[in-house]
């Protein structure tokens, strides 16, 4: 088997395992946190430490089954968030990390239309919110829309300059499927940096990308 072969392999191994774990825990309002999500597509990379950055939501918001919800994808129990965090959007339908939340738990369940559509709706509301265009991103990746993918992380990073596994995703999206070794190994390096501690599977990415790279084993695409 070729060093390319056993390295992709390896990336999606660990992207597979890193849709089991999960980034920091939900908090309840007034300053509601989205629940732990996947770095990179169910597929795509090591856990990585993120939140989003939600504005405090309004006292005539929809508190306790919010509160509800989130206590439940904290204790695994996702299907019984999913219905309560379909009450909370009937009730309130104009609060974007609902529907992100909302979206996480189906992409968490595995349901990744009913996920999809969530997240469409979470931009809809705040185009900004980086943890709904990085699963979007991860969804379009799924599909083989690479470009599509792309543009979603690249608006993560936009909506928040500091939201790391977006950066990661780009970087296996250069690596893996672009196959364009600067951008990724830039990408790689930026998470990184982002990082409290050095994550030691990117390092040996980053590592091996330089060392192709200094071969002469590069290619360039977009």
């Amino acid at each position: 088997m070729s060093i390319f072969s056993n390295r992709f392999f390896t990336l999606l191994l660990i992207a597979l395992l890193a849709a089991c774990q999960s980034t920091p825990e939900p908090a309840p309002q007034p300053e509601p946190v989205v629940v732990p999500e996947a770095a990179a597509e169910t597929a795509e990379a090591p856990a990585a430490e993120t939140e989003a950055v939600p504005e405090p939501e309004p006292v005539d918001f929809n508190q306790q089954f919010y509160e509800e919800a989130i206590g439940s994808l904290k204790t695994g129990k996702t299907d019984i968030a999913v219905e309560l965090l379909l009450q909370v959007s009937n009730d309130a339908p104009e609060k974007p990390y609902v529907f992100t939340n909302l979206g996480l738990a189906y992409f968490k369940l595995g349901k990744l239309d009913l996920a999809e559509k969530a997240f469409q709706e979470a931009i809809k509301r705040n185009d900004d919110d980086a943890v709904a265009h990085n699963h979007l991103g991860i969804l379009q990746r799924q599909k083989g829309q690479f470009q599509t993918a792309r543009q979603h992380y690249e608006r993560a990073i936009d909506g928040d300059s500091r939201y790391a596994p977006a950066y990661l995703n780009l970087g296996i999206l250069f690596d893996i499927y672009l196959q364009d070794l600067r951008k990724a190994l830039k990408h790689y390096q930026k998470y990184q940096s982002l990082q409290s501690k050095e994550n030691s599977q990117v390092a040996g990415w980053i590592v091996d990308i330089e060392r192709r790279l200094k071969s002469g084993n590069s290619s360039s695409q977009g």
